[in-house]
């Protein structure tokens, strides 16, 4: 994954990163395939459970949020848009969520849907076999390109934000410092792979508190604090619209955060 966290621009990946979701297309076409050869090959299963309540629910939140947190980026993908503009990035941004979103649900219901209950916790990568089966063989190399292409997409912004704080510009920096600090992230995050038991409470934490705060709280009081913010100045839609970022912000830091502690305490026990 390290060597994609070199390049100085999010730009340079844009080839690896096409091929990388040309290939998560055709895991779920592999899926659809698998599925109705196999769980769906008799009809709809009947233990089935679509709709989740209690803790259960809450945790889906923070995945949820996890899932859809793609704010690091952004400031990293304006400037490096051709003629960069907001409209030109909020259609970007729309395209892109809109696709994930395809993606993600076909993807969650088809594999729900073919193995129901059986995958319980695990994911539903582990219900293939890639070795019997060639289409899932092909689609799991590319899952691992994906995840090196996402990985290098994350670290970029992490980066360049620790160069904001000590002062350096990523264009003008030695390439020597550039590669000791990319070696030095990735080193970090080879270690916390290595010892955190459960990727969920990864996903749960980042998606429940980091991506609370950046998706939502950081926002709406950037909004609320930027001037001459009132429901006058405003509207009736931006000021309630605000509001109901801040709370749904507040709603994912505090029971996302704390649903993901109380499922580590209780795997662990």
């Amino acid at each position: 994954m390290m060597p994609l966290c070199l390049p100085k621009e999010i730009n340079s990946l844009r080839y690896f990163s096409l091929i990388a979701i040309l290939f998560i297309i055709f895991f779920v076409i592999c899926m659809i395939i698998h599925a109705s050869e196999n769980g769906l090959k008799d009809g709809m299963r009947s233990d089935l459970v679509l709709f989740q309540t209690g803790n259960k629910a809450i945790g889906g939140l923070s995945i949820f949020i996890f899932a859809f947190i793609c704010q690091l980026n952004a400031l990293e993908v304006y400037n490096e848009l051709y003629r960069p503009s907001v409209l030109r990035l909020t259609l970007s941004a729309g395209v892109g969520v809109f696709l994930c979103f395809t993606l993600y649900f076909i993807a969650g219901f088809v594999g729900y849907a073919d193995f129901g209950a059986t995958v319980g916790s695990l994911s539903a990568l582990q219900m293939y076999n890639p070795i019997e089966n060639p289409l899932m063989g092909v689609s799991y190399v590319g899952i691992m390109l994906k995840l090196c292409v996402g990985y290098g997409l994350h670290m970029i912004p992490v980066r360049d934000a620790i160069y904001h704080v000590v002062g350096w510009e990523v264009h003008t920096l030695a390439w020597w410092k550039h590669a000791c600090v990319c070696t030095s992230m990735a080193t970090l995050s080879l270690i916390g792979g290595l010892f955190i038991p459960r990727i969920n409470l990864v996903f749960g934490l980042v998606g429940g508190f980091s991506g609370g705060f950046i998706g939502f709280v950081y926002p709406a009081f950037m909004y609320m604090y930027s001037g001459n913010w009132t429901l006058g100045s405003v509207g009736w839609f931006h000021y309630l619209s605000t509001y109901f970022l801040l709370l749904v912000g507040i709603i994912a830091i505090v029971w996302g955060t704390a649903d993901t502690v109380y499922g580590a305490i209780i795997a662990n026990n």
